[in-house]
C-alpha cells in the first residue's frame, strides 16, 4: 500500500486513490482522442499518426505527473490544502478548455475530482464539492471536444 506520512507524526495516510484517480483520468485522457480518430478520420484505434505516436505517450504520463507532484503534495498537507490545489487545479481544466490543448481539461479535471473527493473524506464540503463538480464537468467537456467537437 503507498501511504504518506503526514508532518513529523507518523499516521499515514494512503495514496491509493490518488493513484486510481491518476489511472482513471490517463485512460480517459488517451482514449478519448483515439476513439475520435476511429470516429471521424475512419482509422483503427491502434493506427496511431506521427502526432498521436509523439502526444499519446506525454497525455498518459501528464495525469501521473501532476498526480506526483501536486497530488501527493496536496495529499500530504491540511485539509484546506487539499481543497485549494483541487479547486486550482479545476480551474485550470477550465481554462484548458478554451485553449483545448493535449486533453488538459480531462488531465486537470480527473486529478481535481480525486483531490475534492479526498478532501471530502477529510471533512471538507463546500470548496471540496465546487473541486468535484468543476472538475468532474471539466472532464466530461475535454471528452465532448473530443468525440463531437471534430
Amino acid at each position: 500500500m503507498n501511504t504518506t506520512t503526514l508532518g513529523t507524526t507518523r499516521s499515514a495516510v494512503p495514496t491509493t486513490r490518488l493513484w486510481q484517480g491518476a489511472l482513471a483520468t490517463a485512460v480517459l485522457a488517451g482514449l478519448a482522442p483515439r476513439v475520435n480518430a476511429v470516429v471521424y478520420d475512419h482509422e483503427r484505434i491502434w493506427h496511431l499518426d506521427p502526432e498521436a505516436r509523439l502526444l499519446l505517450p506525454i497525455v498518459v504520463a501528464l495525469p501521473f505527473v501532476v498526480a506526483a507532484t501536486v497530488g501527493t503534495w496536496a495529499w500530504r498537507g491540511s485539509r484546506s490544502r487539499t481543497v485549494h490545489c483541487a479547486l486550482v487545479l479545476a480551474v485550470l481544466a477550465f481554462l484548458g478548455i478554451l485553449g483545448f490543448f493535449v486533453s488538459l481539461p480531462i488531465v486537470f479535471g480527473g486529478i481535481a475530482a480525486t483531490l475534492g473527493l479526498e478532501a471530502r473524506r477529510r471533512g471538507a464540503t463546500r470548496g471540496a464539492t465546487i473541486a468535484i463538480v468543476l472538475g468532474l464537468l471539466a472532464c466530461l467537456a475535454g471528452t465532448a471536444l473530443w468525440l463531437f467537437g471534430a
